[in-house]
């Protein structure tokens, strides 16, 4: 059986990338708007996975708080990525550290979640 944190890090992979569109990706880091839409959608995706490995309650609270946090996190980390998107080494190291946190928050919340 694959491991519950192999599939909710797939499910960020998913709803983190796959489900931003361009528009979301361009527009989040100057628009609450568009980074709440991205927010939304990445927080339906990871529910729709949540369901698959926790009651319904949980996977609620476990989306809406990483919806939360990924929010707070794309805040700081997409207007930085705007502001270093002629430096190409710093932009990545941001885009590695957005991943990193996502990824650690992720974690954390599951160990919490899933006892």
């Amino acid at each position: 059986m694959l491991h519950p944190l192999i599939t909710i890090l797939f499910a960020h992979w998913v709803a983190d990338f796959l489900f931003q569109t361009e528009t979301m990706a361009l527009n989040k880091s100057k628009s609450i708007k568009w980074l709440t839409v991205h927010v939304l959608t990445y927080s339906i995706v990871l529910l729709g996975f949540s369901l698959l490995l926790l009651d319904w309650q949980t996977a609620l609270l476990f989306a809406g708080i990483n919806g939360t946090l990924h929010w707070v996190t794309d805040f700081f980390t997409s207007k930085l990525t705007t502001a270093y998107h002629n430096n190409r080494r710093v932009f990545f190291l941001i885009i590695g550290l957005d991943q990193f946190i996502h990824s650690a928050t992720l974690i954390v919340a599951w160990e919490y979640f899933s006892l």
